[in-house]
């Protein structure tokens, strides 16, 4: 019996130890902050993924390039106090949607870098009976 009470004595201690770790208070586990990085970096893939594709141009990806860098400049000047307040998370939130609107545009807007970059160089098709 002994044996037995002090076998459900560690089980439920160690239960106690272990439900905090999956305590995640509503929030998945992250901080507002993380979350707003998160975003950060899945535009910067995108961004990424689209000159790789040749769905952006030069020039398109250096200003979606100075947008991001501006962003995180902002998230580190917001984070300087230790957190982030509603305020400033909301206003990063705005900046980040308009930012994922430019790179969604931009990906889709039928410009290439191979076709530009050919038209730059005057090598374009004069077959048109001119």
């Amino acid at each position: 019996m002994k044996t037995l009470t002090q076998t459900l004595l560690i089980a439920s201690l160690s239960l106690f130890a272990v439900v905090p770790a999956f305590a995640h208070h509503g929030d998945g586990g992250y901080s507002k902050s993380d979350r707003i990085m998160e975003r950060l970096d899945r535009q910067q893939r995108r961004i990424a993924k689209g000159i790789k594709s040749d769905e952006l141009t030069r020039k398109e990806a250096k200003l979606l390039k100075r947008d991001q860098r501006d962003i995180r400049q902002l998230v580190r000047l917001f984070r300087d106090d230790g957190r982030l307040s509603k305020v400033e998370r909301r206003y990063l939130n705005r900046r980040l949607d308009r930012s994922s609107q430019l790179i969604k545009r931009m990906k889709h807007n039928d410009l290439n870098r191979y076709v530009r970059m050919h038209e730059r160089y005057g090598q374009r098709d004069h077959s048109h009976g001119l």
